[in-house]
C-alpha cells in the first residue's frame, strides 16, 4: 500500500513526546514493505521539512498536503489527532482519498473537557473550556453525516464510550474501529526480571498536565518513607514540564530518590526499563497509556489507577492497582511487591504476556493494515 500519514504532531530532535506511538507505526508499516509518507499540519503552506530516526516529516497546509495528494496518490490516508483544527486540511480531499482518523485523547470532547477542569487558573479553564465546547459542535454536525469513505478509530472502548458522551447515537453512523495503539516488543524486549529488581521504581512523565498524576506518585513516595525498609528501595523520576520543580519539591533530601530533568527518546526509555522492576504510573485520565504498556512489555510491573480506559489493559494479575486519587492506596500495591517478590514476579512475567496478546505489535498492526487495505480496496471498487 502506499499509505499518507496525516499528523497533528510528530516527534523532533527537541522535542521527543509528541506522538511517538505514530513514529513507531511508520516505521512497523515501512518494514512491512509499505510506502509511507508523513505529513504534519502546520500554519504555513509548507513550511519545513524534519527528518526524525531516519524518517522524514513534512509539515504544511491543506494546498500543501493536496499538492502531495496529487502527485504522490495514496491509496489511503491515516490521520492521527483528527479534530476540527485538522478538517480544514482534510476537507478538501473529502471523497477522493478513503480516510481512516484516529482519536487518541483531546480530540474527544469529553476527554478534552476533564483535561480543561484540572486546570487551575480560571482563566486558562475558561478558555480551554469554550475550546472544549467548539469541538463538540463540531463533531455533532460533523456525524450528523459523516463524509464518504471516512472511518474513525479509537484506541479503547472508554474512548469511544467517551465520544458518545457527547455525540450519543450520532457515533453509530460513524464507520468506527477500535483498535489499541502498538506496543514496539522488539524495542521494549520482556528479559525475565530477578526478585531484587522489584527494590527499583522508574517513573517517566511529562510534567504539564495534573491528569498525568505526578503529585500522588510523590504522595505516594512519602507514604512509602515512613516505612521501615524504605532505605532499600530506588526511585529514579524522570520527565519535564511547567510543573517539574513544584510536584517534586516535597522529594528534595531524599537520598534514594534520583531526579532527572530531561525528555528520553525511546532506545533510552527501553535502556531505563532494563535497569528497573516497577514502573510508578498514576493517573487520572487515559484512553490507553502507551507509556505503561510500553513498560510492561519489558516486565515492569505498573502501578496505577483504575480510571478511565486503565481497566481495559491491567489487573491484578499483572499490575498494583489503586482507586482514584489514591496516593496511599499506590504506596500499599508498591509495598505489597517488595514485601512478597513472589507476587512481583508473578505480575511482572504476566504484563509482559498481557501486553503481547492486547496490544503488541505483531498483533495489532496486521489489524491496522488489514483496516487501510480495506479502506483503500472498496475506494479502487467504488
Amino acid at each position: 500500500m502506499r499509505i499518507l500519514v496525516l499528523t497533528r504532531s510528530y516527534p523532533a530532535a527537541g522535542d521527543l513526546y509528541q506522538y511517538p506511538f505514530v513514529h513507531r507505526r511508520v516505521l512497523a508499516y515501512r518494514g512491512l514493505g509499505h510506502e509511507v509518507t508523513v505529513f504534519r499540519q502546520g500554519e504555513d503552506e509548507l513550511a519545513e521539512r524534519h527528518v526524525f530516526d531516519g524518517v522524514e516529516c513534512l509539515t504544511g497546509g491543506p494546498s500543501g498536503l493536496a499538492r502531495l495528494v496529487a502527485e504522490w496518490q495514496p491509496g489511503v490516508i491515516a490521520a492521527h489527532g483528527f479534530s476540527e483544527a485538522m478538517w480544514p486540511v482534510l476537507a478538501p480531499l473529502a471523497g477522493q482519498v478513503p480516510v481512516r482518523a484516529w482519536l487518541h485523547g483531546s480530540e474527544i470532547p469529553a476527554f478534552f473537557r476533564a483535561k480543561a477542569e484540572c486546570i487551575a487558573e480560571p482563566d486558562g479553564r475558561s478558555r480551554t473550556l469554550a475550546s472544549v465546547e467548539a469541538r463538540r459542535r463540531f463533531w455533532v454536525q460533523f456525524l450528523a453525516e459523516p463524509p464518504s469513505r471516512f472511518g474513525l478509530v479509537f484506541v479503547s472502548n472508554s474512548a469511544m464510550e467517551m465520544m458518545r458522551e457527547d455525540v450519543g447515537t450520532a457515533i453509530d453512523r460513524a464507520d468506527t474501529a477500535v483498535i489499541p495503539n502498538p506496543i514496539d516488543t522488539d524495542l521494549f524486549a520482556y528479559r525475565a526480571k530477578a526478585a531484587e529488581d522489584r527494590f527499583s521504581v522508574l517513573s517517566i512523565r511529562p510534567f504539564d498536565s495534573p491528569t498525568y498524576a505526578n503529585d500522588l506518585s510523590v504522595a505516594a513516595i512519602r507514604h512509602l518513607a515512613a516505612r521501615d525498609g524504605f532505605a532499600d528501595m530506588r526511585f529514579t523520576i524522570i520527565g519535564d514540564g511547567p510543573l517539574f520543580e513544584d510536584t517534586l519539591a516535597p522529594l528534595a533530601g531524599l537520598p534514594n530518590v534520583a531526579i532527572h530533568r530531561r525528555f528520553l527518546d525511546q532506545r533510552e526509555i527501553a535502556a531505563e526499563h532494563a535497569r528497573h522492576g516497577i514502573f510508578l504510573v498514576p493517573t487520572r485520565l487515559d484512553t490507553q497509556g502507551v507509556s505503561r504498556d510500553e513498560a510492561m512489555a519489558s516486565g515492569l510491573v505498573p502501578v496505577t489507577n483504575m480510571v478511565s480506559a486503565i481497566p481495559e489493559f491491567v489487573d491484578a494479575s499483572c499490575a498494583g492497582l489503586a482507586p482514584p486519587d489514591d496516593a496511599k492506596a499506590l504506596a500499599d500495591a508498591l509495598w505489597e511487591m517488595v514485601q512478597a517478590p513472589q507476587i512481583y514476579l508473578a505480575r511482572s512475567a504476566a504484563a509482559a504476556a498481557r501486553v503481547r496478546g492486547q496490544s503488541g505489535s505483531e498483533r495489532v498492526v496486521p489489524t491496522e493494515l488489514a483496516l487501510l487495505a480495506a479502506a483503500s480496496a472498496a475506494s479502487a471498487d467504488a
